[in-house]
C-alpha cells in the first residue's frame, strides 16, 4: 500500500456527517475521493433480483449497503490505474497516520476489515467495512461471491442459518453486507483485522463500545470510548491505563450527533450525550428482545393475532 493510496466514501447524502468527515480528511492529510452515484449498473441488478432479506433493518437499508461494492467495482472499471484503496464510512473521523497506520498493517492482503473478537458463546459472523483495506482483485472477488450465494440454494440455506441464530437470540440485526464479508474473507484468507493495536496504534471498530478487537479492550467516558487530545493526535485509554493513539473514529448509530464535538476535542460534551444515547439504546434492545420472545411463545401456543374483521 503506498502513502497515497486514495480513501473512498460512497455516499450520496451531502449532509453534515459527510462534511465532517471530509474535514476530518484534510486535517489528517489523507487523500478522500466521495462516490455519489447511486447507478451501480447491470450486475447490482441481478442482484437485487436475487436477494433474499434475512435482516430485522429494512431491505431497502440492507441493498444500499450492498450497492457500495458494485459502485464501487463500477469505479474500478472507470479507473484501471486505481489497484488498491481504502474504503471508509461517512461517520467516520480521520487522524494524522491513518494511511501509515494502514500500509503496516494490511501487508500483502486483498482486504481487511474491522471486527469484534467472537465469544464462545457468540459468533456474529460480521466484519464491519467502516474502515477497510481493499484491492481492485480483492473488491472484485468479493462482488463475485456475493451474486454467487445469493443465487445459488446452497448459498441462501448459509444465510438463513445464520439469520436463525440472530431470531433465536432475540438479537437485533441478521444477514447484511457485513456477514458476506466475514463468510468470503476467511474463506480467501484475509480475515485479519484491520482494527487490531499495531506499535501503539489502533483503529475504533466501534465509539459506543469499550470492546475493539478485545473484550474490555479500552476505557469509557460516558456513553462512549476515552478520547484525550495530545499534540493534535487522539489517544484512548487500555484497561491497564496504557495510552494508545486512535487514528479512525467510527460514530455509529446515533453517535453520529458528537462527531462535530469530538473533532473540535469537545471530550465532556461528546461522553453526555453518548451516555443518553446509550440508556434509550438499552431500552430500545430490550423491547425488540421482550417482543422476540412474546412472539416465539405465541408460536409455540398456537396463539393467532386477533382478526380485524368486525
Amino acid at each position: 500500500m503506498k502513502p497515497s493510496v486514495p480513501f473512498i466514501v460512497v455516499e450520496d447524502r451531502q449532509n453534515k456527517t459527510l462534511a465532517l468527515c471530509r474535514e476530518s480528511g484534510v486535517l489528517a492529510g489523507e487523500q478522500l475521493l466521495v462516490l455519489s452515484r447511486t447507478d451501480a449498473g447491470p450486475a447490482y441488478e441481478r442482484f437485487c433480483t436475487s436477494y433474499v432479506h434475512l435482516s430485522s433493518n429494512s431491505a431497502e437499508f440492507e441493498k444500499i449497503c450492498f450497492r457500495r461494492y458494485f459502485l464501487l467495482a463500477e469505479f474500478l472499471d472507470q479507473n484501471p490505474n486505481v489497484h488498491e484503496f481504502v474504503l471508509i464510512d461517512s461517520d467516520v473521523l480521520l487522524f494524522r497516520g491513518a494511511g501509515a497506520h494502514i500500509a503496516r498493517l494490511v501487508g500483502s492482503a486483498d482486504f481487511s476489515g474491522s471486527i469484534e473478537q467472537p465469544t464462545i458463546a457468540w459468533n456474529p459472523c460480521q466484519i464491519s467495512p467502516h474502515v477497510s483495506f481493499w484491492t481492485a482483485n480483492g473488491l472484485r472477488s468479493f462482488v463475485a461471491y456475493v451474486l454467487d450465494n445469493y443465487a445459488a440454494p446452497a448459498g441462501r440455506d448459509k444465510l438463513r442459518k445464520i439469520a436463525a441464530r440472530f431470531a433465536a437470540r432475540g438479537v437485533r440485526g441478521g444477514v447484511s453486507d457485513m456477514t458476506l464479508l466475514y463468510l468470503w474473507a476467511h474463506t480467501t484468507g484475509n480475515g485479519a483485522p484491520i482494527n487490531r493495536v499495531l506499535d501503539g496504534t489502533v483503529i475504533d471498530h466501534n465509539i459506543n463500545r469499550m470492546q475493539n478487537l478485545l473484550p474490555r479492550e479500552f476505557k469509557l467516558r460516558g456513553g462512549a470510548k476515552r478520547i484525550v487530545y495530545n499534540d493534535g493526535n487522539a489517544w484512548l485509554t487500555t484497561e491497564a491505563g496504557k495510552m494508545t493513539r486512535v487514528v479512525a473514529l467510527h460514530f455509529q448509530g446515533r453517535a453520529k450527533m458528537v462527531m462535530p464535538y469530538a473533532l473540535r476535542g469537545h471530550m465532556r460534551t461528546v461522553a453526555v450525550v453518548t451516555y443518553a444515547l446509550q440508556i434509550v439504546r438499552h431500552g430500545k434492545n430490550y423491547v425488540f428482545r421482550a417482543v422476540t420472545v412474546w412472539r416465539r411463545m405465541a408460536d409455540l401456543c398456537g396463539i393467532a393475532p386477533a382478526s380485524s374483521e368486525k
